[in-house]
């Protein structure tokens, strides 16, 4: 086993294990902060000799514009910031573009979903996500080596060849941690399916019953496109 692998299966294990008893709000934001410290954790040990620096910056909001994976429990998450974040005219305005948004994805073809640039309505006026501390986990791992190659694929998003170089250590770390909750889950008997983010969250925000069926084993969204 080398290195790198050895860090993956430690981050699997580890979040696996800061998962909770049962599927309550409170159990669940800990295994959720239990899980990203080990993330942090185990990204400080990568070997120098693996470590790239991402093309990445404040404000290229390229990948933004595409679909993201995200379980329940973090999108409960997310929810949960944006409420504690924002009132007033300013929630009811972001709620607003995220049901728009919505809207326009369930309203796609499936073979259109992935093959077509939306933007995130979490966006700012600067291109900049406005809910950053509380991003799911497959927006955490997403990063590229090489701006040009992100933008070619942006310019292209019907082409599914058109990809970009990436950190494989930093992947497989963030891989590590999610297949951990994700076997955590499973063991606990919640719902474990990876959802739509923005359908997703456009029906934590509006439905009041969705964290209820999540903490009774059910399908958490009804709406939501599972991915």
């Amino acid at each position: 086993m080398d290195e790198i692998e050895r860090l993956q299966t430690q981050a699997r294990l580890a979040a696996r294990a800061a998962a909770p008893v049962r599927p309550a709000a409170a159990d669940l934001e800990r295994a959720r902060r239990g899980a990203l410290r080990v993330l942090d954790g185990q990204l400080a040990r990568l070997p120098a000799t693996v470590r790239s620096q991402p093309a990445c910056r404040r404000g290229c909001a390229l990948c933004c514009h595409l679909r993201v994976a995200a379980t329940a429990p973090e999108v409960f998450a997310l929810a949960s910031y944006i409420r504690s974040e924002l009132d007033g005219p300013a929630l009811a305005a972001l709620l607003s573009r995220i049901e728009d948004s919505a809207t326009q994805l369930r309203a796609l073809p499936r073979a259109q979903l992935t093959a077509t640039n939306l933007p995130c309505p979490l966006l700012d006026g600067a291109g900049a996500c406005s809910m950053y501390a509380a991003r799911p986990l497959n927006c955490r791992a997403y990063h590229s080596l090489d701006y040009a190659a992100c933008l070619a694929s942006f310019q292209r998003p019907d082409d599914p060849s058109l990809g970009h170089p990436q950190s494989v250590a930093i992947a497989r770390v963030h891989a590590g941690v999610q297949q951990g909750l994700r076997e955590a889950g499973e063991a606990a008997g919640t719902d474990t399916r990876e959802y739509e983010l923005v359908t997703a969250l456009a029906e934590a925000l509006s439905d009041q019953d969705a964290a209820a069926r999540f903490a009774a084993g059910r399908q958490a969204f009804a709406k939501a496109i599972v991915l």
